[in-house]
């Protein structure tokens, strides 16, 4: 018996903002509360600077190490872009590098604020795909 596969031609969607705004915030309260646990059970340097304490620099790593490991995994997807029916890919449909999705955490504050200035100006966006994915290289798709 012989077995013949054959390569169908998908076509991927782009994800829309209001599924990628949910799926952040499901990422955002996930973070927060692994952040609060260990804040809770760690012994504080400073309790006055609540910003400035080095213990941010251990959150700031568990966000990123969070983010960019779950989107080059084989899921694709943090948990709750996984929940909401996304993942990510390269622009070629390929699994990102660690080094795109870096890139992707640390450009994402560009983003949400070129966001809310075109929210502010009441322009619509034109393409679904953000700046940190462009910058990334990589496209936020439904499954």
């Amino acid at each position: 018996m012989q077995a013949i596969y054959t390569q169908t031609d998908k076509k991927t969607e782009l994800a829309d903002l209001s599924k990628r705004m949910v799926a952040l915030v499901l990422d955002v309260l996930l973070l927060l509360t692994l952040i609060g646990i260990i804040d809770y059970l760690t012994y504080s340097s400073n309790e006055q600077a609540y910003l400035f304490k080095p213990e941010r620099l251990l959150d700031f790593s568990l966000a990123w190490l969070y983010f960019a490991g779950m989107e080059t995994c084989a899921c694709q997807a943090t948990l709750g872009k996984y929940l909401t029916g996304l993942r990510v890919t390269s622009t070629t449909g390929k699994r990102i590098s660690f080094k795109s999705a870096s890139i992707r955490y640390l450009t994402k504050p560009l983003s949400v604020v070129m966001l809310l200035m075109r929210f502010i100006l009441g322009v619509h966006p034109i393409s679904r795909r953000t700046l940190h994915d462009r910058l990334a290289r990589s496209v936020v798709v439904t499954r």
